[in-house]
């Protein structure tokens, strides 16, 4: 009988030691990693980091940052994940570039016990098991949100041009799917559609395309302010200097271009809501205090930023 109580205790000790991984068997600080595309010339992902890193900082953990280096480097990031995992980190707020590409990585993550957060952009659905909760913009409803805008600012009708973000990215097709619905009840008219890749050269060349085909157009909706400037260089080369325009982030280069009357609105995303809730989940996880019930999706809010509202 003492046999058994002393194996079953040896397994209990093992599984919450597994659980809560290596970090709090060495007593030293647990190590957080943060995944995404790039820092560079992207102020809202930048926004994202600084608040993941401040919150596991002071959270008392080890901060690691991994950049992709590109928009659309989708292939670099399942390989720096992977590297993760093999290092052993405690946890990975992962801010995936595809909602497929990263899954099988995910599962390694889940095999290694290595807990997950998603932040800003999700994974494909059926995949809940692979993290613990998706913390970001409610990225449909700022898209129809700023399609009503839109119609509203060109009383119902026009045709209207969208650059898109990144193909396989979940964020992007949602702001773009909301947008079409929140246009739906009006006359107005898209008679141009492509990706940007998130990146200011691409946006500023599919706008010329799109122009070049259509150049009759009275609105714009594009899926990130991180593109603007391609956008509006797009349309000032082209004369049209009067097109209205919404965009999605709420950035600082955003709100001055909706300030100089270059852009009429863009939905305002937080990241420092990520960026905190995403710590205290993996933290909770980290130290087997985690709540049973997290939600798998945790809206970070938005909200409509106009030269009104400034």
């Amino acid at each position: 009988m003492m046999k058994k109580i002393i194996a079953l205790s040896l397994i209990l000790f093992v599984s919450v030691s597994l659980f809560a991984n290596g970090a709090q068997e060495t007593g030293d600080k647990p190590e957080i990693a943060f995944s995404l595309k790039t820092i560079t010339n992207d102020a809202f992902q930048k926004a994202i980091a600084d608040s993941v890193e401040k919150s596991a900082v002071a959270a008392g953990a080890k901060f690691t940052l991994v950049t992709a280096g590109q928009q659309t480097a989708v292939s670099a990031q399942v390989s720096q994940v992977e590297d993760l995992i093999a290092k052993g980190v405690d946890g990975i707020v992962l801010s995936p570039m595809d909602s497929k590409a990263v899954i099988p990585v995910l599962k390694k993550a889940k095999e290694a016990g290595i807990p997950v957060v998603l932040v800003d952009q999700t994974i494909e659905g059926g995949n809940e098991d692979l993290y613990i909760s998706y913390i970001g913009t409610d990225n449909f409803n700022a898209g129809k949100v700023g399609g009503q805008t839109l119609a509203e600012v060109l009383n119902g009708k026009g045709n209207v041009l969208i650059v898109r973000g990144a193909n396989g990215s979940s964020a992007g097709d949602e702001r773009v799917d909301g947008f079409k619905a929140g246009i739906a009840s009006s006359n107005l008219k898209i008679v141009g559609e492509q990706p940007g890749n998130w990146a200011n050269d691409k946006a500023m060349q599919v706008t010329e395309n799109m122009l070049q085909a259509n150049s009759d157009i009275q609105g714009l909706f594009t899926a990130s302010d991180v593109m603007l400037n391609g956008i509006l260089t797009a349309l000032s080369n082209a004369g049209k200097d009067d097109v209205e325009i919404i965009s999605v982030d709420g950035s600082d280069d955003g709100k001055d271009m909706i300030k100089n009357g270059e852009v009429h609105g863009s939905m305002a995303q937080f990241p420092d809501v990520m960026g905190t809730k995403a710590i205290e989940l993996l933290m909770d996880a980290i130290n087997g205090t985690l709540d049973a019930n997290v939600p798998k999706y945790i809206d970070s809010g938005t909200t409509c930023i106009t030269a009104d509202t400034l």
